[in-house]
C-alpha cells in the first residue's frame, strides 16, 4: 500500500512540474495577449480610424490615392497570430459603402500599444 500512494504522490508532483512549464516560453517572451484580445483591440481601435491608418502607411506606397475609405465595420472571422517579441499580425475582413468587403492586415506591438494598417485589398 505505501509504495502505491508513494507512486501516486510522485506521478502527481511531476505532473505539477511539467503542466507550468509546458506554458512558458523557454525561446522567447510569451504574449500578453490572447488571439482574440488582438483581434478585438483591432476591430475597437483600427477600423473605426482606417482612414488614418491608411493614409499613416499605405497610401504613401500607392501609385494613386483612394481617397477616404470611410465608415467601414469588421466582418466575419478574424486571425491573430503572434511574431514573437510582443507583435502581432491580424487579418480580418471589413465592409465597406464604396468597395464592399476588403480584407484587411494589420499589425500591432504589445509594448508600444502601435497599431498599423500594412495590408487593404478589394476587389
Amino acid at each position: 500500500m505505501k509504495t502505491k500512494s508513494k507512486w501516486f504522490l510522485l506521478s502527481g508532483l511531476v505532473v505539477l512540474l511539467v503542466v507550468p512549464l509546458q506554458a512558458c516560453y523557454i525561446w522567447g517572451t510569451p504574449p500578453s495577449l490572447t488571439k482574440v484580445q488582438a483581434a478585438v483591440i483591432i476591430q475597437a481601435y483600427g477600423v473605426p480610424n482606417i482612414d488614418q491608418y491608411y493614409a499613416e502607411t499605405l497610401e504613401k506606397e500607392a501609385s494613386q490615392s483612394r481617397g477616404d475609405i470611410g465608415y467601414v465595420t469588421s466582418t466575419g472571422q478574424w486571425d491573430a497570430k503572434y511574431e514573437g517579441e510582443g507583435n502581432w499580425t491580424i487579418k480580418g475582413a471589413v465592409m465597406t459603402s464604396y468597395w464592399g468587403e476588403c480584407l484587411t492586415t494589420w499589425t500591432l506591438n504589445e509594448g508600444t500599444s502601435k497599431i498599423q494598417l500594412i495590408g487593404f485589398e478589394s476587389d
